[in-house]
């Protein structure tokens, strides 16, 4: 007999050694759909999908990097456990300043020359909003989450978790056009749950910020590049 992937065999040697058998886990996938005036977009990257309040100590749970490139951050956005640092390397040929005044997660790493790299760790679960104080057109998102699972999507919008503990769990996803959508889910030992999440994504314009003293960016100067 069995029990999930453990044997009877398996889990007497547990029992004898003191150690007590895992819980029993499950797999999720799923897909995101982005719909833009009713109709489905073909792109639905950058959508961080996490399992609400799931945690498995033995897991890796590694920080995410976020570089300047190109007057860009690169990628977007990234989805990190909350503890975890963030990198954010500076790989262009002039300074940039990265900040954020979201909540508690705001921080300010100063200005840094080109091949430097500083790191925030991000205590508190919740969306960091992310900008270079000199360059306005450079925006990105960290999504902090209270998980040991989460990821970002791709065009394609597929998304998939394995070693999910079975139970029932809440999915949860945010988008920077969508905002935040939750779907419930049961999983089952050893058995694959599916799910399907969508963004209304029709009304989303984007909004200009303040730099990190809460005023207008200054009109580029001539010489913006050493910058």
């Amino acid at each position: 007999m069995k029990f999930g992937r453990w044997s009877v065999a398996a889990l007497l040697v547990a029992c004898s050694a003191g150690a007590a058998p895992p819980t029993p886990t499950g797999r999720i996938e799923g897909k995101v759909t982005l719909r833009d005036g009713g109709r489905p977009r073909s792109d639905a990257s950058n959508v961080v999908v996490w399992i609400e309040a799931t945690h498995v100590e033995a897991l890796p749970a590694p920080g995410r990097t976020m570089t300047s490139e190109h007057k860009r951050f690169t990628p977007r956005v990234v989805a990190v456990e909350a503890g975890r640092p963030v990198s954010f390397p500076n790989q262009d040929p002039i300074f940039h300043n990265v900040f954020s005044v979201s909540g508690e997660n705001r921080f300010d790493l100063g200005l840094y020359r080109s091949g430097r790299s500083k790191e925030k760790t991000f205590a508190a679960p919740g969306l960091v909003r992310v900008y270079c104080n000199i360059h306005p057109q450079m925006v990105g998102y960290v999504r902090v989450v209270d998980s040991s699972f989460s990821t970002v999507t791709g065009p394609n919008g597929v998304f998939a978790f394995d070693g999910i503990p079975a139970g029932a769990r809440v999915i949860r996803a945010w988008c920077e056009p969508g905002g935040e959508t939750t779907e419930p889910v049961v999983v089952r030992p050893n058995q694959t749950a599916s799910a399907a999440l969508s963004f209304d994504v029709s009304a989303f314009h984007p909004q200009p910020h303040k730099n990190k003293y809460g005023q207008d960016y200054p009109p580029p100067p001539p010489d913006e590049d050493r910058y």
